[in-house]
C-alpha cells in the first residue's frame, strides 16, 4: 500500500498576500517605512504565520539591510580615499583623475541604491503571487531563528525568537536618525499590554535613540551657528560690513562650536556602534541594557528586567 503524499501548503490568501506586499515596498522609502512591518507583524502575528515571517523580514531588510548598506558605502569611500592618496604620494595626479574617482564613487553609491530598491520590489512582486520569498542570506537564517516552515502549517512560530528578533531590529534602526525609533515605538504602543518583555526593550530603545539624535543633530546644528560668523569674517577679506565680524567674541564663539563639533564627530560613532551592539546582543538572547536608559525606563514603568526577560 503506497502513502499518500503530503499535501503542499495551502496558497496565502489575498489579503496576506497585500499585507506582505506593503511590508516590503515600505522599504523604497528609506527609513520612513520602518513602522510598518513592525505594525503588521504586530497585529498579524497571531493570525498569519506567513504574514509574521513576511514582515519580520521586510523589517529586517529596512534596518539591518540598510545598516549594511550604508557600512558598504562607507567602506567604497574609505577604499577609493585611501586610494587616491596612495597614489597622489606615489605620483601627484591632477583634479581630471581625482573628479574620475569621483565619478566611479557615485556609480558605485548608485548601484548599490538601484540593487536595494530591486530586492524590495522583487520581494514585493513574489508575495503579490504567493510565493515564499526570502532575502538572499537573511531568510534562511530568520525562517531557522523563529522556526517558520511553510511545508508545516500547523507548527507555532517562536514567539521567544519572534519578539527577539523585532526588538533587534529597532536597535539595529540608529542608522537612521530620528524615524529609526518609529518602528521599537510602534511595538512598544500596540504589543505593550501583550509583552512585558516588547513594553520594557522597545521603550529603553525609543528613549536612547530620542536622546541620541537630539544630542546628534545639537552637536552638528549648534557648531556650525557658532561657527558661522567668525567663517563670514574671514572669507570677506575684512572688506565690508562683514569684515567687522572678526573680533575676539566670535573667535571664541567658533573655537567652542569646533571643540563642540570634537566632540560630536567622536560620540556619533559611538552612539551607532552602541545601538548595533544592543542589536547583536539582542539576537544572541542576551537582555541588552543601554547605561543610564534602562535604569530610567523601568523606574518610569514601575517593572523589572527580570520581571520581563523571556524564558
Amino acid at each position: 500500500m503506497q502513502e499518500e503524499k503530503a499535501s503542499p501548503p495551502a496558497l496565502p490568501t489575498g489579503n496576506e498576500r497585500i499585507l506582505a506586499v506593503l511590508a516590503h515596498l515600505a522599504a523604497l522609502v528609506h527609513g520612513l517605512g520602518l513602522p510598518l512591518p513592525a505594525l503588521l507583524w504586530a497585529e498579524q502575528r497571531k493570525d498569519s504565520r506567513y504574514v509574521a515571517f513576511q514582515t519580520l523580514q521586510a523589517y529586517a531588510f529596512q534596518s539591518l539591510g540598510y545598516t549594511l548598506w550604508a557600512l558598504t558605502i562607507l567602506a567604497l569611500a574609505v577604499f577609493l580615499l585611501l586610494g587616491l592618496v596612495i597614489v597622489n604620494a606615489l605620483a601627484p595626479i591632477g583634479t581630471e583623475a581625482a573628479s574620475t574617482l569621483a565619478f566611479v564613487f557615485s556609480i558605485g553609491v548608485t548601484v548599490l541604491f538601484m540593487i536595494y530598491n530591486l530586492l524590495a520590489i522583487v520581494a514585493a512582486l513574489a508575495c503579490a503571487f504567493g510565493r515564499d520569498f526570502r532575502f538572499p542570506i537573511l531568510g534562511g537564517r530568520l525562517a531557522k531563528y523563529i522556526a517558520y516552515d511553510p511545508a508545516s502549517p500547523d507548527t507555532r512560530l517562536d514567539e521567544t525568537c519572534e519578539e527577539r528578533f523585532a526588538v533587534a531590529m529597532g536597535h539595529f534602526a540608529v542608522i537612521f536618525p530620528f524615524y529609526g525609533l518609529l518602528g521599537p515605538l510602534g511595538l512598544w504602543l500596540t504589543q505593550g499590554k501583550r509583552s512585558a518583555f516588547l513594553r520594557l526593550h522597545s521603550a529603553q530603545t525609543v528613549a536612547y535613540q530620542a536622546v541620541g539624535s537630539v544630542l546628534y543633530t545639537a552637536l552638528h546644528l549648534i557648531p556650525l551657528i557658532l561657527i558661522l560668523p567668525f567663517m563670514i569674517a574671514v572669507f570677506s577679506f575684512g572688506a565690508g560690513p562683514a569684515g567687522d565680524w572678526a573680533n575676539p567674541v566670535t573667535a571664541v564663539m567658533a573655537l567652542v562650536g569646533l571643540c563642540l563639533l570634537a566632540v560630536g564627530v567622536t560620540l556619533g560613532p559611538l552612539y551607532h556602534i552602541l545601538g548595533q551592539w544592543a542589536g547583536l546582543q539582542t539576537l544572541l538572547g542576551r537582555d541588552f541594557r543601554y547605561p543610564l536608559f534602562a535604569r530610567l525606563v523601568a523606574r518610569l514603568m514601575g517593572v523589572t528586567y527580570e520581571d520581563a526577560a523571556q524564558k
